[in-house]
């Protein structure tokens, strides 16, 4: 992926919504959303390879899966939720976005509780 291809194309594409909200609303909103996917599309194919560079590290390091999984799984939900929100926002609905967000903390927050016991009962048991 070609950083400054990527910029160019939301900078164009931002320019392009712009004017065509001023013509037609509807329409700048189609271009901005289908813009928004062109480019999450032309950060996929890195993906891969952050992930596989990930697991090299976490092995290096002698991480177990179960962690790796649970980093995988809050990067992935943290990158979903601001695109959502991000959307909502293209879209005027900076109340839908925040909800989004909030959304996304309240999964995160679960997601966290198992380690947080785990963490919680090793401390227990090294404690008097």
């Amino acid at each position: 992926m070609d950083v400054m291809r990527v910029a160019g194309l939301s900078m164009a594409s931002a320019v392009v919504a712009l004017v065509l909200r001023r013509l037609r609303p509807e329409m700048g909103l189609a271009a901005a959303l289908a813009s928004g996917v062109l480019v999450l599309g032309m950060a996929l194919p890195m993906l891969g390879q952050l992930i596989e560079g990930v697991r090299s590290l976490a092995r290096a390091g002698g991480v177990k899966d179960g962690y790796m999984l649970l980093l995988f799984k809050v990067a992935g939900i943290s990158l979903l939720m601001d695109f959502a929100a991000q959307t909502c926002r293209d879209a005027g609905e900076e109340g839908l976005a925040m909800k989004a967000e909030l959304a996304g903390r309240v999964v995160l927050l679960t997601l966290a509780l198992p380690p947080l016991r785990s963490l919680l009962g090793l401390i227990l048991s090294i404690t008097p």
